[in-house]
């Protein structure tokens, strides 16, 4: 059977598992490795053969920097430390610019905490500042979002890129460095959107449900119940210089270097996101209590276990289209079609986004099925770790957690969620975009 069609198929397989008959991701990503590798014609052994071996390198990769990622991000979660980040911002850029500040927030917060959850604890700040400033709450909540979501589909340790420069055989710090490059221009065309789009639309143009209840208000010139700068950014800056020192002394100093051996260990995404969890529990761990600290650890475990099994899942898809020949054919058919390649994985991490709703899942399947076509191809897997993420901020809808989130905090109906976040999604898809193509010039 001709290769395109085996993918097509397996394509197909993936989409009627995961929307129509609503299994998880886990088990819908396994099936389609068997179904096409099947097709493609390998045996049953070595169809078996190349998914474990798929799903142990994976989970080799990157099983315990999600770990304790999940963790750090729940450590500054329970402590206020995103809280802290949002009032900093503020008064960094003033008051005046504070949809600036929410999107600077929001590319912060991000970074070691859910989108979803970051949302919702930021939530009453949002409300606090509309009341003060009398900005519109549309350009406030749309920034945040933009800086939420720009992170959580581009930096580690979040885990969608994480996984993703797993499965595609990335340094770790390299893809801090070029997401985070990335993320600064989704999160900028989704501010200036909001900025500029929503600044003189008339109050008839939002609607909200009936019977919300408002959320209470948050003093933010009250900074008492809130940890100190230091001690909320310690955490997450620490590992992310670790890492990307790791990166530098590789690519400067010669082996043997006894720099290199200090960098390489401390720097390795697994000591050093284990180092910023414990710079958590040493800088914040007096607020939480010792019973606190230990019920993240328990928590962190069943958050962190889909997680890791969806993305080995994927690495065991990409070890059948590897093994089978797929990427090898795919690519041949990108090169007769003349498409620029960015456009390949920028498209299929959109579709998945809009018919399944998780930019997670998006952005490893699709990191997962193009690694094979841009190995063929000779093409550096930055780019497809860049268009990836791009796609999949295409659209936020119904069938995401983080529209009903951003909907019920801000008090939205789903038209409004439809008209204000949605809306603002295109625009930061092509901000990502952007960013893919600007890099593409000398990668």
């Amino acid at each position: 059977m001709p290769m395109e069609l085996v993918f097509v198929i397996g394509m197909v397989v993936l989409l009627v598992l995961c929307l129509k008959v609503k299994a998880n991701a886990f088990i819908s990503l396994l099936a389609t490795a068997v179904a096409m590798g099947l097709l493609a014609g390998m045996s049953g052994a070595e169809t078996v053969e190349a998914i474990t071996s798929g799903f142990s390198s994976t989970v080799k990769s990157i099983g315990i920097v999600i770990i304790f990622g999940i963790m750090l991000g729940n450590y500054l979660d329970a402590a206020k430390g995103t809280n802290r980040m949002a009032l900093d911002a503020v008064r960094l850029v003033g008051q005046k610019r504070a949809g600036l500040a929410m999107a600077i927030t929001g590319y912060l917060a991000s970074i070691p905490v859910f989108s979803d959850a970051a949302f919702v604890i930021l939530t009453p700040l949002v409300k606090a500042i509309h009341k003060k400033t009398r900005i519109p709450l549309a350009i406030l909540a749309v920034s945040l979002s933009a800086g939420l979501l720009a992170t959580h589909v581009y930096v580690p340790p979040t885990p969608g890129p994480l996984a993703a420069a797993g499965l595609l055989g990335i340094d770790i710090g390299q893809a801090i460095l070029y997401g985070a490059f990335a993320a600064v221009f989704m999160t900028a065309f989704g501010w200036i959107f909001a900025e500029l789009y929503f600044k003189n639309k008339p109050d008839s143009y939002y609607t909200f449900r009936e019977g919300v209840e408002d959320t209470p208000d948050m003093n933010i010139d009250d900074e008492t119940d809130l940890p100190g700068t230091l001690a909320s950014l310690l955490p997450l800056v620490v590992p992310i210089v670790l890492i990307l020192s790791n990166t530098t002394c590789s690519m400067l100093l010669p082996e043997g270097s006894p720099l290199l051996a200090v960098t390489s260990f401390i720097g390795d995404s697994n000591v050093a996101l284990a180092i910023g969890a414990v710079l958590a529990i040493v800088t914040l761990g007096k607020r939480l209590g010792g019973k606190k600290v230990l019920e993240i650890m328990d928590t962190t475990l069943k958050d962190a276990g889909p997680i890791v099994f969806i993305t080995a899942a994927g690495g065991a898809l990409g070890q059948v289209l590897k093994v089978s020949g797929a990427g090898d054919s795919l690519a041949q058919l990108v090169i007769n079609t003349g498409l620029p390649f960015i456009l390949i994985p920028f498209v299929i991490a959109g579709l998945l986004k809009i018919v399944q709703g998780s930019g997670t899942v998006a952005v490893t399947t699709a990191a997962t099925l193009c690694a094979p076509i841009a190995a063929s191809l000779g093409l550096n897997p930055i780019l497809i770790f860049l268009a990836s993420g791009a796609g999949a901020r295409a659209c936020c809808h119904v069938n995401d957690s983080f529209y009903w989130v951003y909907t019920n905090c801000m008090g939205y109906d789903m038209k409004t969620g439809l008209k204000t976040l949605s809306l603002s999604n295109a625009f930061m898809a092509l901000g990502g975009l952007t960013a893919t193509f600007i890099c593409s010039l000398w990668l």
